[in-house]
Formats: C-alpha cells, structure tokens, sequence
C-alpha cells in the first residue's frame, strides 16, 4: 500500500462543519470531566470523572468516532473511579494519527 492510499485510510470522514461540532462535544466533555490523559504505546487513553451524564455521552461520542475515524480502535471502560477511553492503532502511521486527535491533551 502507498502512502497516500495509506492516509486516505486514516483520514477523519467527517466534513468540515461537522469536524468543528464534533470538537466542540469533545472540548466540552473534557474540560468538564476529564481526570487524566496519558499517551500509551498504541496511542492514548483518557479518563474522565464519573459525573452526571459523562458515561452517556463518552459512549455516544466513542461511537461516532468508530464511523469516523474507523482506523483506530475505541474502547470505554468503567471503573471504580470512573471511565477510561482508550484510543489505539495497530500500525506506527494509526498511532501517530490517534495521538493527533488529542494533541493538547497527551
């Protein structure tokens, strides 16, 4: 595979408008609960308080990644102190665009 087949697929599918609503989601729910962001060895995790309505809407946004941004593996976990959200990839070029989506936070 080329390169630039290889970053057609791991390129975000969503348009414009609808990338700057998606931050907005996600600039909200971390600034609101976020406890923690670390970088891992396949890309990130991040875990968040459990406040009203964090688990809920973690999950949603999760999802809509998956459709999204279908290169990397997203995956919310709950624990006694809250939730995790673990983004990976499987290949170097997946980890370094997982780890780009969140670059303030890592």
């Amino acid at each position: 595979m080329d390169d630039t087949h290889r970053s057609a697929l791991m390129a975000c599918t969503l348009g414009p408008g609808d990338q700057a609503g998606r931050a907005a989601r996600w600039k909200v729910l971390t600034e609101r609960s976020l406890a923690r962001a670390a970088r891992t060895e396949h890309g990130v995790s991040l875990t968040f308080r459990p406040d009203p309505g964090v688990a809920e809407e973690l999950r949603d946004l999760a999802a809509l990644e998956r459709d999204c941004c279908a290169f990397a593996a997203w995956s919310v976990h709950e624990h006694g102190a809250g939730l995790t959200l673990e983004v990976a990839g499987d290949t170097t070029d997946a980890v370094a665009a997982v780890r780009s989506l969140f670059p303030a936070l890592t």
